[in-house]
C-alpha cells in the first residue's frame, strides 16, 4: 500500500514538471513573438541551437582602436607597428563550440589580446611583406578565410635607409625595399640613384626605364638621357631627348644637347634642324655664335653651299669678325670662285691689321692659287712683326720651293731648325736638298740626325741607304739594309743587296741568317729561297739545302734547275730511288735533256746492278 502511494506521488510530480516546462516554453514563445527585450539574441541562439549548417558570418577586429567587421575573403592591411585585437568570431555554431582560428607561421591566437603586430613577426623584422592566411575552422574543416597583409610603409624604408652609410649595405637594403614594396616609385628611384653613384649605369638605366613605363616624369627622362650619355648609347640617348622635347618643346637646353649628339653621330641635317630652332630663340650675341657654329658644322661636313648661307647670315649680324670673312673666303676658294675668295680674305685682313693668322690664311690661299709672289708679301709682313713665327717660316719655305729657289730655301730651313732643331719634316727636306746639290756629307749628317730622333724612321734610313749605295759606301749601306729588313721585312730590294754584299765576301753563314728572316716574312718569295739554298750549298749543308729545295719546288714544281739540284743531293746521299724519281720528272718536263737522260740511265743501271 505504501509503495503504491509513493509511485503515485512520483507520477504526479513528473506531470507537474512537464506542465511547467510546456508553460515556460509557451511563455518564451509569446515573449519572442511579441519582441521582448533581447529578442535578437534569443532568436540567434535558438537559430544556432536548431541550425545544422556550419557557417562563418564575420570577424570583428580592433585595429589601432578602430573596430572593423571582416567577412570571408577580405584582407586586413596592416602596418608592423599597428596594434590589433580580435573582438569576436561570429559563426552559426552555438557558443562557437569547436570553432578555432589557424594561420601557418603566425600566432593568430595572440590577437585575442591587443598586441603590436611587430612582436609576432619572424625575428621582429618589419622590413618584409608578410601575408598570412587566417583560416576559421570548425574542428578540422575550414569554413572561412581572412588574409592578413603586414607591410612597412615607404617612410619606414626611407628612415632606415638614411642611417645606413656603407654603400654595399645600402644597395642591398634598397634592392630588398624595391622587391618587397613592389611598385613604389620613390624607392625604385632611390635604388637607381644608388646604382648611378656606384657608376653601375646599366642597372640604373633599367630601373628608370621601368619607372617611366608607369610615370612619364621629365626629370627622370633627363636623368636617363644622362645615363645613356655615360654609356655611349647614342641611339637611346637621341630617342630619350626627343621624348623630352615632345613633352617640353620649349626646353632649349635639351634641344641643344640633342643637336650636339646628332652632330657627333654624323647626322648633320638632323643636327642643323635642331640648331636652327635653338638659334631662333637666343639673344643677339648668342644667336650669332649659334649661327656661326651651324655654318662651321656644315662646312666641316662638306656642305659648303649650306655653310655659306649660314656664314652669310652671321656676317649680316656681325660685320667685324674677320674669321667669318676668312670662312666665307675659304668656301668660295673651294668652290673655285677665286675672285670672291680673295675679296673676302682681304676684307678679313683689313679688319684686323695685326692679324697674323689671317695673313697666314691669305698667304696659304694665294699660294694654292698659284700666286706665290702675292703670298710672299703677306708672309714677310708677318715675319717683320714676328721673325720666329714657325707657321710663317714653313709657309715661306713652301713659297721658295714653289719658286725653285734652293739657296733661299736652305736659309729658311736653317732658321726653322734654329728654332726647332728636331723638326723632322724640315730636317728631311734639308737633307734631300743637300743630297740633290751633291753635298753628301751634309745630307748624311741630317739623315743621321733624323734616325737619332727616331730610330724607327724608315724614310730617313731608306734615303741614307740610297745615299750610301750611290756613293759606293758598301759597308754603311749594308748596315742600313740590315736595319731596314728588321723594320720592313717585306721589302725584297734590301735582301738582294745583302745577298750580293755577303756573297762577295763569301759570308754564307751570315747570309743564311738574313735569308731565313726574309723567308719568314715572305714565305712565297722564290728568289729569297734560292739565296738561302745557295748559302747552304756553299756551306755544304746538303740536308738543309734539300729541305729548302723541296720548299722551293712547292712554289715552282716544274723548275728543272731545282729538280736537278735536289736530284744530285739525293744521289750523293745514296738515296738513289728518290734521285731517279727526280731525274725522271725532269725528262717528263724536258724530254730532250741529254745530260739528264745520261745520268738517269746510268743511275738506273746502278740500281739494277745493286739489285742483282
Amino acid at each position: 500500500m505504501y509503495k503504491s502511494e509513493i509511485q503515485l506521488r512520483k507520477k504526479r510530480l513528473k506531470v507537474k514538471i512537464i506542465f511547467l516546462l510546456v508553460a515556460l516554453f509557451f511563455a518564451v514563445f509569446l515573449y519572442i513573438f511579441f519582441g521582448g527585450y533581447g529578442t535578437a539574441n534569443v532568436k540567434q541562439s535558438l537559430k544556432k541551437l536548431f541550425n545544422s549548417d556550419i557557417t562563418f558570418y564575420h570577424l570583428i577586429i580592433e585595429q589601432n582602436g578602430v573596430k572593423k567587421k571582416l567577412v570571408s575573403g577580405q584582407t586586413i592591411f596592416a602596418h608592423p607597428y599597428d596594434s590589433l585585437k580580435i573582438i569576436k568570431t561570429d559563426t552559426s555554431v552555438l557558443f562557437n563550440r569547436g570553432i578555432r582560428l589557424f594561420s601557418k607561421g603566425f600566432d593568430i591566437n595572440s590577437l585575442h589580446e591587443e598586441i603590436v603586430l611587430a612582436k609576432l613577426l619572424p625575428s621582429q623584422d618589419i622590413f618584409h611583406n608578410y601575408t598570412y592566411a587566417v583560416k576559421i575552422k570548425y574542428k578540422n574543416e575550414t569554413i572561412g578565410e581572412i588574409v592578413l597583409d603586414i607591410s612597412p610603409s615607404e617612410e619606414d624604408w626611407l628612415k632606415k635607409l638614411n642611417i645606413i652609410t656603407d654603400p654595399k649595405e645600402k644597395l642591398e637594403f634598397l634592392n630588398l625595399a624595391v622587391k618587397e614594396a613592389g611598385d613604389n616609385i620613390e624607392l625604385k628611384a632611390k635604388l637607381a640613384d644608388e646604382y648611378l653613384t656606384l657608376k653601375r649605369y646599366h642597372e640604373g638605366a633599367t630601373i628608370i626605364e621601368d619607372i617611366l613605363i608607369e610615370k612619364k616624369d621629365l626629370d627622370l627622362m633627363e636623368k636617363l638621357a644622362d645615363i645613356y650619355k655615360h654609356m655611349n648609347q647614342h641611339t637611346m640617348l637621341i630617342a630619350t631627348l626627343r621624348k623630352i622635347l615632345a613633352k617640353s618643346p620649349g626646353n632649349f637646353k635639351v634641344r641643344a644637347q640633342l643637336a650636339e649628339v646628332l652632330e657627333e653621330q654624323g647626322r648633320i641635317q638632323e643636327a642643323v634642324r635642331e640648331y636652327a630652332l635653338v638659334c631662333e630663340k637666343l639673344e643677339t650675341d648668342d644667336k650669332i655664335a649659334c649661327i656661326k657654329n651651324v655654318g662651321y658644322l656644315l662646312f666641316k661636313n662638306d656642305k659648303k653651299k649650306e655653310a655659306l648661307d649660314w656664314y652669310s647670315k652671321a656676317a649680316d649680324l656681325d660685320k667685324n669678325d674677320p674669321n667669318l670673312y676668312y670662312n666665307i673666303g675659304t668656301i668660295y676658294d673651294d668652290l673655285k670662285k677665286e675672285e670672291l675668295a680673295e675679296k673676302y680674305f682681304r676684307i678679313a685682313v683689313n679688319l684686323k691689321k695685326d692679324d697674323i693668322s689671317g695673313r697666314l690664311r691669305l698667304g696659304h690661299s694665294l699660294l694654292k692659287k698659284g700666286k706665290p709672289k702675292d703670298a710672299e708679301e703677306y708672309v714677310k709682313e708677318i715675319l717683320q712683326k714676328d721673325p720666329k713665327n714657325m707657321e710663317a717660316l714653313l709657309l715661306l719655305s713652301n713659297i721658295e720651293e714653289k719658286n725653285d729657289d734652293p739657296e733661299a730655301l736652305r736659309k729658311t730651313y736653317g732658321k726653322i731648325l734654329s728654332i726647332d732643331p728636331k723638326n723632322i719634316a724640315v730636317l728631311f727636306n734639308l737633307a734631300v736638298l743637300e743630297a740633290e746639290k751633291g753635298n753628301s756629307k751634309k745630307a748624311a749628317s741630317h739623315f743621321k740626325e733624323l734616325i737619332e730622333i727616331n730610330p724607327q724612321d724608315i724614310q730617313a734610313r731608306e734615303a741614307l741607304f740610297a745615299l750610301y749605295e750611290r756613293e759606293k759606301n758598301d759597308d754603311l749601306a749594308f748596315k742600313q739594309a740590315v736595319k731596314l729588313i728588321e723594320l720592313v721585312p717585306k721589302k725584297n730590294h734590301y735582301y738582294t743587296y745583302i745577298f750580293n754584299y755577303l756573297v762577295a765576301d763569301s759570308k754564307f753563314d751570315e747570309l743564311a741568317k738574313y735569308m731565313k728572316m726574309g723567308i719568314k716574312a715572305n714565305p712565297e718569295n722564290f728568289e729569297l729561297r734560292q739565296y738561302l739554298i745557295l748559302s747552304y750549298l756553299n756551306q755544304e749543308k746538303t740536308e738543309l739545302a734539300a729541305k729548302e729545295l723541296r720548299a722551293a719546288l712547292k712554289l715552282r714544281p716544274n723548275d728543272i734547275t731545282l729538280l736537278y739540284q735536289l736530284g744530285k743531293i739525293e744521289e750523293e746521299a745514296g738515296n738513289l730511288d728518290e734521285a731517279l724519281s727526280l731525274y725522271k720528272k725532269i725528262l717528263s718536263i724536258s724530254p730532250g735533256d741529254e745530260k739528264t737522260e745520261e745520268i738517269y740511265l746510268d743511275l738506273k743501271f746502278r740500281l739494277l746492278r745493286e739489285k742483282e
